[in-house]
């Protein structure tokens, strides 16, 4: 599955990730022709870059990132993307936003744009994500974006099992 070239929200688009810029970022360079938000590039991003072009590279099957930027000024405030552990039928999302602009809505429109774009294929079957147990804002984004809780568990994350929360949502 391949991210076209944008996928729309009410208040983001979504545009892959180049290779290009990603190692920039990873470099502490800005790209040409990019603008950040302020607080751009988080830990968050740069292990998004990391996993894309970097060191980590290949640890996510089919890894696609995208930039989440902000229609009002097309600042770059964050990333969301999606890999394919559990086969192409069932797409498992992530997302960041930078720190000074949680709360505000962009991660439900960018994540609700994406699950869109996803259940419009015909081989996706569903849309998976995970989250801490206790990241109660990020659980919060999956629900309102339509997102159901199937089931809570345990997880190694960084080396420390954590209590995980598993959501999906399909054509059901």
């Amino acid at each position: 599955m391949q991210a076209p070239e944008v996928i729309q929200g009410e208040r983001v688009r979504l545009r892959p990730i180049r290779p290009d810029e990603a190692a920039a970022i990873l470099a502490g360079r800005l790209p040409p022709r990019l603008t950040f938000a302020d607080g751009y590039p988080g830990e968050n991003s740069i292990e998004v870059m990391d996993i894309f072009v970097g060191a980590r590279r290949g640890e996510s099957p089919n890894f696609t990132p995208l930039f989440i930027v902000r229609g009002q000024d097309g600042a770059i405030i964050g990333e969301i993307g999606w890999s394919n552990p559990q086969g192409p039928e069932a797409p498992v999302v992530g997302y960041d936003i930078v720190e000074p602009l949680w709360g505000l809505g962009y991660a439900t429109d960018a994540l609700r744009a994406l699950i869109a774009h996803l259940l419009s294929l015909a081989v996706v079957e569903r849309v998976c994500a995970d989250t801490l147990k206790t990241h109660i804002a990020s659980r919060r984004v999956m629900e309102k974006a339509g997102m159901r809780l199937v089931r809570e568990g345990s997880d190694e994350v960084d080396g420390v099992t954590q209590e995980m929360v598993y959501y999906e949502i399909g054509r059901w």
